[in-house]
């Protein structure tokens, strides 16, 4: 299989198994009604995919190192069925939707960056850094297909069919990589007796610590705009006297996701052109400012808001290849999977505290409500920027410019 289609297909994939990715972050509205939800509850079960996602990726992205990619994805693709479907027929509440949103996380832990491992293994050097910028940037594509997905389904038929139809999309990503992904086991070097396991050699890698660092700070912020943004369209419309559905916000979500994906493809060029501590550190710099703003803006125009969030979409976004490139480029030979999943653990253990924190700020600082609440809630969102700003930079500060 040539590197193109090898490409193709895991980008295709990874739009499948990313269905149900959105479905709780887009129905949250009705959710929250239909339980009784609080704040802090909704902002529970949408950080729990991504702790989820934390627990399992150290033992599945770890393992890549040694166990072919393809039967890690299967499994875990196979975890993702079932939680989408159970989802579907046996939710009714905080404490079972948390479990399933839990499993589906642990499906995304097995996909994302064993996808990647997959392409690793199967690419040489140069066409890995020119595949992984397009590879990465399907996570947006993903994430833009289910928000609108989901919106479109949740507007014409009753919630259990939207999270019945994801898992039957996953099902189609099982079948697509069983058959059309050839099994490879990886290069493991005769020297290398580290425990597929063993992470402690990662962090004596400054450099990977660095991106790992920046990671965390890019996945707090991205979680956490992903999983309130369809929330926060629907208050700036209510408070701006503008009649629109929740189908079309859904769109609007859709869209920014897409966004993502050229931004992200950008980041990474720039970032091999002129630096990548210098784009990277712009790039946060722009995300900072922006997502300071947004909240606050929440009573303007609605198509003002809608813009605004569109661009900050578009900052959140920007170093997001640039920084899991850096990892990558970092990482020590034998020790890429486990580089991987540190870079995943510590970057969705972000991305579970993102949701959460957003909506805990919420509820003490004024509601869903209030345009006070909001402000608040979006400052805290783009702190992540604001600290993988600064201990990006502490960190690469202390390496030679050539390791930077």
């Amino acid at each position: 299989m040539s590197a193109v289609t090898l490409l193709v297909t895991l980008c295709i994939a990874q739009v499948l198994a990313m269905t149900s990715f959105a479905n709780f972050a887009v129905l949250l509205p009705d959710f929250m009604v239909l339980w009784d939800l609080s704040n802090t509850e909704a902002g529970w079960i949408g950080g729990i995919y991504y702790a989820g996602y934390v627990m399992a990726v150290p033992l599945l992205v770890g393992m890549t190192d040694s166990v072919d990619a393809k039967r890690i994805y299967l499994f875990s693709i196979g975890v993702g069925v079932v939680a989408s479907l159970g989802y579907a027929i046996l939710a009714e509440g905080f404490w079972s939707a948390m479990v399933f949103r839990f499993l589906s996380g642990i499906a995304l832990a097995g996909t994302y960056m064993p996808g990647l491992q997959m392409l690793n293994d199967r690419l040489s050097e140069d066409n890995r850094q020119r595949t992984l910028p397009w590879y990465l940037s399907a996570f947006s594509l993903g994430t833009a297909a289910s928000f609108y997905l989901t919106g479109w389904l949740g507007t014409r038929y009753e919630w259990p069919l939207v999270f019945l139809l994801a898992g039957v999309a996953q099902l189609a990503c099982l079948l697509l990589i069983l058959t059309t992904v050839s099994p490879k086991q990886p290069n493991v070097l005769k020297s290398n007796d580290r425990h597929p396991l063993d992470f402690r050699p990662v962090f004596t890698n400054r450099a990977a610590v660095a991106y790992i660092w920046g990671y965390t700070g890019h996945s707090y912020e991205l979680f956490a705009y992903r999983a309130w943004i369809v929330a926060f369209l629907v208050f700036a419309a209510a408070v701006s006297g503008t009649a629109i559905g929740s189908e079309a916000i859904a769109g609007y979500a859709a869209v920014f996701s897409l966004v993502g994906m050229p931004a992200s493809v950008l980041g990474a060029h720039l970032a091999l052109r002129h630096g990548r501590r210098k784009i990277v550190s712009v790039v946060m710099g722009a995300s900072v400012i922006t997502g300071c703003s947004l909240g606050f803006l929440g009573s303007e125009p609605f198509m003002v808001v809608v813009l605004i969030a569109g661009l900050y979409s578009g900052f959140i976004m920007g170093d997001s290849a640039a920084l899991t490139g850096g990892t990558v480029a970092a990482a020590r030979a034998g020790e890429r999977g486990a580089t991987l999943a540190m870079h995943s653990v510590w970057g969705f253990s972000g991305g579970f505290l993102g949701p959460l924190v957003v909506g805990v700020v919420l509820d003490l600082a004024g509601g869903r409500q209030s345009i006070q609440g909001w402000g608040l809630a979006f400052v805290a969102m783009a702190a992540g920027s604001a600290l993988a700003l600064v201990g990006l930079r502490a960190l690469l500060s202390r390496l030679p410019r050539t390791a930077r």
